[in-house]
């Protein structure tokens, strides 16, 4: 027996991934770099990663670092504190 193409249709699509972790991820970013040190933060946020290679040294390991910690953080199961008070996120 075959099926009609309206059913076919109706076949459920794999849907995008839950927000949540998404959301925990934005989460973990700001709160590690909001305690991360101001030239670290720099290099984080207004430098590429192959600019940052590009400068060397310790800000050429920034990136990685930062992206090492909030991964750890996101993907366990502690909850996220908040970020500093003085912190802006950037836009």
């Amino acid at each position: 027996m075959t099926t009609s193409k309206s059913k076919r249709a109706k076949k459920k699509i794999n849907k995008r991934p839950n927000n949540k972790q998404a959301l925990r991820y934005e989460d973990a970013w700001n709160y590690i770099v909001s305690k991360s040190p101001a030239w670290k933060q720099d290099a984080v946020i207004n430098m590429t990663e192959e600019e940052a290679k590009a400068v060397g040294g310790r800000t050429a390991q920034a990136h990685d670092e930062v992206a090492k910690e909030v991964m750890f953080l996101a993907e366990s199961n502690r909850k996220i504190p908040l970020p500093k008070e003085n912190w802006r996120k950037p836009e």
